[in-house]
């Protein structure tokens, strides 16, 4: 199944990963993102894996020795919280479609408040990735 042609309005997302190999895997066949760059960190006992497509880069981070702590000390386990990118609204709509398609749960609703469509789903991780449209 071919990945929808989608057009993120900018973004940049990093994400701490359990297996690196299989994290970009799943970016590159569920989201059409390709390898840019991999390497280890020169900072950190870690190796990275930097994927991009789309006008969106996401960072996978896989710590080799002991991880450090994360930003206000929450628990250095793989997680994100939320990640969000913004699609024009044809694109929303493609994607959200091939992904649902794909077994991927990514349920659209309304967000009446900040005036946007959106939807979430989770990677192999568990992270939440959020996209999003205008409500026009």
């Amino acid at each position: 199944m071919d990945v929808p042609a989608f057009v993120a309005q900018g973004a940049f997302v990093a994400i701490v990963v359990t297996d690196l190999n299989a994290s970009s895997h799943w970016y590159e066949s569920n989201l059409g993102l390709h390898v840019v760059k991999r390497g280890k960190s020169a900072h950190v006992a870690a190796e990275t894996v930097v994927l991009g497509g789309h006008d969106l880069f996401v960072e996978l981070i896989h710590h080799d020795g002991k991880q450090l702590p994360r930003v206000d000390n929450e628990a250095s386990v793989p997680r994100l919280l939320k990640a969000g990118v913004i699609l024009a609204r044809k694109d929303f709509d493609a994607v959200a479609a091939y992904l649902q398609k794909r077994g991927i749960e990514a349920g659209v609703f309304e967000d009446k408040d900040m005036g946007v469509r959106t939807f979430l789903f989770k990677d192999n991780d568990g992270n939440l990735i959020q996209f999003f449209t205008e409500n026009k």
